[in-house]
């Protein structure tokens, strides 16, 4: 088979492991809180807490393990992450004290600290090398797609899990916990005939590899061990006179190092995808911690309900993802951020202020729009002029990044929430979100950094 076709497959299976893993992880940052609040009696301040145990997991996770693993086991800690995953929902789902409770979160935010960063590296180093600059852009933009279809309908899914056990929150996240399991068997069933065609490369590939393995081979990339994760050793490279897909060995002295915190924060992208990032950090941890509790008290909805208006955030973000797939490469990155700042603001404002579900349900959509511009544009500014065995530990930098500040925000707005109430709470996180807009604002215009490589 083609090199070419493998890669397209090997894309696809990362976009449908991508979907089942979201969906479930997803379901359960949301939904712990009502099981937490409803059947355990816990407060907001400890949820909050709890939430900001599961953000210090995913971020040691991240900080020793996610950027440190070798190419060559790449696949196996995506396996290993996913499958954590999967173990923690009936431990969250049969908790019955607030110790198991924990547990289960602890070990949530173990996998999906492993796995969500293995995924976008995997992602980033789809594009060749070589590529113009915004070549990843399209890549990273269909993962984004990836993950807003599965954050699109696991909403839906769960109303119907709901609805089929009678609104019973631990039987719904039994049900959900199939879906990481589905997840592993797809990644384990791809790697076998991935294997087989490394025994057996075809006569092109044969004489690609002969050539490319002596002392005149120049090209330097993050290599391809299987057809899941394009992160290990053999290279894929467009070839130069035919541009068809094909192997190249590349002696290990032309790797280049692992990007610091240090080198991440001085590069000029990385500050603006990371302000970018903080924009929405807020916003977003209030609601996946406290939506549906905000939906229950202040709204009156019944958990059902509340997944609607949780789908109507997920389908929007969806869309505008979707757009941003056929505009790839993306332009103007600066000014979608704006953008989403913008919308983030007046979301929170409705959302604070509003009472009835139709009300809700458009602040929902509102805050939907920043969510789907996000996480592409950050992903796509990190990548850009950036060689493919830097990936890993940038993604990381800014993974851990943003988990570092979502780290103190469910505690204080736990606490906040227990001591004003939700819509006040909600209200007063304008403040940041104006403030990381700002930020980013004089990252943008500064003079003393060096010009950014896209067009704003």
């Amino acid at each position: 088979m083609p090199r070419r076709f493998r890669l397209f497959g090997a894309f696809g299976v990362l976009l449908i492991v991508t979907m089942l893993m979201r969906s479930s992880q997803n379901m359960a940052q949301t939904t712990f809180s009502l099981l937490g609040s409803d059947l355990l009696g816990l407060h907001a301040t400890v949820i909050g807490v709890l939430a900001a145990v599961t953000s210090v997991v995913a971020i040691l996770t991240m900080v020793t393990i996610s950027g440190r693993v070798p190419a060559r086991l790449s696949q196996r800690a995506l396996v290993v992450g996913i499958a954590a995953m999967g173990i923690s929902f009936p431990l969250i789902g049969e908790a019955r004290s607030l110790w198991l409770l924990t547990v289960g979160l602890v070990v949530l935010g173990f996998g999906g600290g492993l796995a969500f960063p293995t995924l976008i590296t995997a992602a980033g180093a789809m594009a060749d090398e070589a590529a113009s600059p915004g070549a990843r852009d399209r890549p990273i933009a269909l993962v984004g797609v990836a993950l807003s279809v599965s954050l699109a309908t696991g909403p839906f899914l769960e109303t119907g899990v709901l609805a089929a056990t009678g609104a019973n929150l631990r039987a719904t996240f039994l049900a959900f916990s199939l879906l990481p399991v589905a997840a592993v068997a797809i990644l384990l069933l791809a790697r076998r005939p991935g294997r087989r065609a490394q025994r057996a490369p075809d006569r092109a590939d044969e004489d690609v590899l002969a050539q490319g393995s002596g002392p005149t081979d120049t090209h330097a990339g993050a290599p391809i061990e299987d057809p899941v994760t394009p992160v290990a050793r053999p290279l894929l490279a467009a070839e130069p006179t035919t541009g068809e897909v094909v192997a190249v060995r590349v002696p290990e002295a032309n790797h280049r190092p692992k990007v610091s915190v240090r080198k991440s924060l001085a590069d000029r992208n990385f500050r603006l995808a990371l302000t970018g990032e903080l924009i929405y950090a807020a916003p977003f941890a209030a609601i996946v911690v406290f939506g549906a509790l905000l939906a229950r008290h202040e709204y009156g909805l019944s958990p059902a309900a509340t997944e609607v208006a949780f789908g109507v955030f997920f389908v929007i973000s969806f869309v505008v993802r979707a757009v941003l797939v056929w505009q790839s490469p993306i332009r103007h990155k600066l000014a979608l951020f704006r953008v989403a700042a913008i919308l983030t603001l007046v979301g929170l404002a409705v959302v604070a202020t509003g009472h009835s579900f139709a009300v809700l349900l458009v602040a929902m959509a509102l805050l939907g729009v920043p969510h789907g511009l996000t996480f592409p544009l950050t992903m796509g500014l990190v990548a850009e002029g950036r060689h493919r065995d830097e990936l890993a530990s940038i993604n990381a930098h800014l993974s851990a990044s943003v988990q570092a500040v979502n780290l103190a925000l469910p505690l204080l707005l736990g606490f906040g929430i227990d001591e004003i109430g939700y819509r006040p709470m909600f209200l007063l996180l304008l403040v940041p979100v104006a403030g990381a807009a700002v930020a980013q604002l004089l990252i943008a215009r500064s003079r003393t950094a060096p010009e950014p490589l896209l067009a704003s």
